[in-house]
């Protein structure tokens, strides 16, 4: 089964690396805790760049959030529970929900599992990251370099992938 690109774009940013597990080991942050919230997402590649409306209601054992894609009419829905991920695309409403695993996030090229997202969003930055200065972290997810920077006044969270030249900014609205 191929999944088209447009879905890769938009769950870009919520995943580095499906193949990477979930840190147990944390430490606390300035962010959050945000487990309900609006927002707005863009993303710039290197090729092009986007922007979605965001809706999260998450944690990292279980959540859901959608994206809306204004410009397409485009909405993904992404659920979660432990480490069982779903999606859905209103573009493709035959299929309903999915089951995605680790293999076919890995070949979306996925950011954050939104698991570890959740994790971020709550306050705790996971193990990999070690702080570089307040409010900005470093760590290598499966080889890949990611940046968070959290800019508390503005409520925004950039997740860099540096080695790949992708950057994703959450605007949240709580």
């Amino acid at each position: 089964m191929r999944i088209p690109a447009n879905i890769g774009i938009i769950l870009i940013t919520f995943l580095i690396s499906a193949c990477a597990t979930i840190e147990k080991h944390e430490t606390a942050s300035s962010i959050g805790p945000y487990k309900n919230f609006t927002g707005r997402l863009i993303v710039i590649e290197p090729t092009r760049r986007w922007q979605a409306t965001i809706h999260w209601n998450g944690e990292p054992d279980r959540g859901q959030v959608r994206l809306t894609h204004a410009a397409s009419n485009r909405i993904i829905l992404v659920s979660w529970e432990g480490e069982r991920i779903q999606m859905a695309d209103n573009q493709s409403p035959v299929k309903g929900w999915e089951l995605i695993d680790n293999r076919q996030l890995q070949s979306m090229g996925i950011i954050l599992p939104p698991q570890q997202l959740a994790m971020i969003l709550n306050g705790r930055i996971p193990h990999a990251f070690k702080a570089q200065q307040p409010n900005l972290w470093r760590g290598k997810i499966d080889g890949t370099l990611v940046l968070l920077k959290w800019v508390d006044a503005l409520k925004r969270l950039e997740i860099s992938d540096i080695s790949h030249g992708r950057k994703a900014t959450l605007l949240i609205q709580p």
